[in-house]
């Protein structure tokens, strides 16, 4: 396990990566991939595809390129596509816009700008019991800016196919390999498949492309611009007109005042992410699912710039700050018995849920697989919200200050203010998984009453303190586990949160979310929040100690796998490179002192 692995290097070592270390740091990726995902025969249609898998114990083998039928591989190329970008802008160095325009991007301008050409759906080959796609996915006849999840011709294998032993395709799609002998499952022909989530990925793609070459290579910008909109086009034709990235990049590299007035600008942010439903679920009953990637804040970054005309607007750079901070939260829940490396998180391909604000899986019961793709995604993140944060200083402390300052405020870094409820003096404070109350009493009994919502709404926990000692209860009427310390009139009582594993629920401690505590019929609302220099630290150690996590991976295995667990830990992972790449450079700017919505040169449209 990753996680395992990396223990004991991160006990003794977890200093950032410092400028030199980050630049051979992508160097590395950037040609590992060149060397063993791409393909480079120049006799074969998809010279420049980058594949999604490579099974690092096959190489040289019929089987080293892995694809599944309804899987990524165009997805990985157009994020390695993309941080080939963001790693020429932070670094100046000209091997990677070498490798994105003499390889990358002429791949995928063939397939938006002639996919009319290239692909059909006259025969479908899938077996008679595989999936057949609906409007949103199926190839129409005759049609520009379509990329198929899968087209090549025989280098690779199907991972479906593989393990099924099945001879025809699992989902529809032209195979040229039926009627002849295929044993290897090798894939040849494509996919009559495509979905809104590529098309978003090819939007980022284009659109960062375009802002690198429509200076230096005008008739490449054309091409690129040509994409753009043939991409757009075909959400149309799908049933889809207003996917924000496609109408963005089909906008920004067309010069279309009219399509950007329809993306809409970053709305008001209101604190509300996969992290929040999980830990104060609306139905206790259902599950919450967290999440595999970082997708959406890469679009919304992307369209969110391009819309506001090349800058960072205060609500999307509010977001983009609560989701880094946040997301990471939820898998360190679920490992209860120790910390989780800095830049690890879930592997995408594994179920991991809450339900009733409480993982459905402890990593001390059942560990949950590791992956290099939300982690490293999310320290893409985590480096745009340190820009923000600097950017915009009290961007954090804003809601609290100019709606709840009533409140009394509540963090992690110590007591708050005291308080005086009733016969009482408190002070509230919170760790991650349990919140402190301490105060002094002279009566033989105490009781206060904290709530899960402000104003004395949600459920509510009961604590007493009678006899030297102190006990709690839901408004269930469950006994709940907690922590005292005593002593004559004083107290301190830290009671665990609902997500600690075998704690009956109550309540969890949320960023940025109101409670209120009560003794008898005097109340206070209070706010719960970190500080925005903690916020920054916690930011800070996920992406620059996230790198170092990363290039200890590399170091120790000599590549990026997909995941831990059986069938996915010999995997060489494109799309963990690519988002890595992008990850370190976003360091590199922050350590210099930029911005990346200043660099990428954005030009206004109004």
């Amino acid at each position: 396990m990753i996680l395992e692995a990396l223990a004991l290097v991160f006990a003794a070592q977890t200093q950032p990566l410092n400028a030199d270390e980050t630049r051979d740091f992508m160097k590395r990726l950037a040609r590992y991939v060149e060397e063993n995902h791409l393909k480079k025969d120049p006799q074969s249609e998809q010279k420049g595809m980058v594949y999604e898998y490579f099974d690092v114990k096959r190489k040289g083998q019929h089987d080293q390129w892995v694809q599944g039928e309804a899987l990524d591989t165009m997805h990985d190329g157009a994020w390695f596509g993309a941080a080939l970008v963001n790693a020429s802008r932070a670094t100046g160095d000209p091997y990677y816009k070498d490798l994105l325009t003499q390889s990358i991007l002429p791949f995928y301008c063939k397939m938006l700008n002639h996919s009319d050409t290239l692909f059909h759906a006259k025969q479908d080959d899938v077996d008679a019991k595989g999936h057949r796609f609906g409007k949103e996915h199926q190839l129409q006849e005759g049609e520009k800016g379509f990329v198929p999840y899968w087209w090549d011709d025989g280098a690779s294998v199907s991972l479906e196919r593989r393990r099924s032993k099945k001879p025809q395709p699992e989902f529809s799609s032209t195979d040229r390999t039926i009627g002849k002998p295929n044993p290897n499952s090798a894939l040849d022909g494509w996919s009559h498949g495509s979905s809104n989530h590529l098309a978003q990925d090819l939007g980022v793609l284009v659109q960062q492309a375009w802002l690198l070459v429509r200076e230096s290579d005008p008739k490449l910008a054309a091409e690129v611009a040509e994409a753009a909109k043939n991409l757009q086009e075909c959400r149309t034709r799908h049933g889809f007109p207003s996917i924000p990235a496609c109408a963005a990049a089909a906008a920004l590299t067309n010069g279309d005042k009219a399509l950007m007035k329809r993306v809409p600008e970053p709305r008001e942010f209101t604190f509300k992410n996969h992290y929040v439903p999980a830990l104060a679920p609306p139905d206790a009953s259902k599950t919450q699912a967290a999440p595999g990637f970082a997708d959406d804040d890469e679009y919304e970054y992307y369209w969110g710039v391009a819309r506001s005309n090349g800058e960072l607007p205060r609500p999307l750079a509010l977001k983009l700050v609560y989701d880094a901070f946040t997301h990471p939260m939820l898998f360190r829940y679920h490992s209860d018995p120790a910390d989780v490396p800095p830049g690890v998180n879930r592997f995408d391909l594994h179920p991991f849920q809450f339900q009733g604000g409480k993982p459905t899986q402890y990593r001390s019961v059942k560990p949950i697989p590791t992956g290099s793709r939300f982690g490293p995604q999310n320290m893409i993140v985590c480096g745009w919200a340190l820009q923000a944060l600097k950017a915009y200083p009290g961007l954090w402390e804003e809601r609290y200050v100019k709606q709840f300052a009533g409140d009394l405020r509540v963090g992690f870094a110590g007591p708050s203010e005291a308080v005086t409820l009733g016969d009482l003096t408190l002070r509230l404070s919170s760790r991650r998984n349990a919140l402190i109350v301490s105060g002094s009493t002279k009566a033989e009994k105490s009781s206060v009453r904290i709530y899960s919502q402000a104003d004395g709404k949600g459920t509510w926990a009961d604590v007493t303190v009678q006899n030297g000692a102190a006990s709690a209860v839901n408004d269930a009427g469950d006994a709940l586990k907690l922590e005292a310390k005593i002593d004559g009139s004083t107290f301190e009582v830290a009671l665990p949160y609902t997500v600690v594993k075998d704690q009956k629920p109550w309540a969890n401690g949320i960023e940025h979310f109101r409670y209120s505590i009560a003794v008898g019929d005097a109340r206070r609302n209070f706010y719960l929040a970190s500080s925005e220099e903690q916020v920054k630290a916690a930011l800070t150690r996920e992406l620059g100690e996230g790198l170092r996590t990363w290039r200890t991976v590399l170091d120790e295995k000599g590549y990026i796998p997909t995941g831990d667990g059986a069938g996915w830990s010999q995997f060489s992972d494109a799309g963990g490179c690519a988002h890595l790449i992008s990850a370190a450079a976003q360091w590199l700017l922050i350590l210099e002192g930029k911005r990346d919505w200043d660099v990428h040169k954005v030009p206004r449209l109004e």
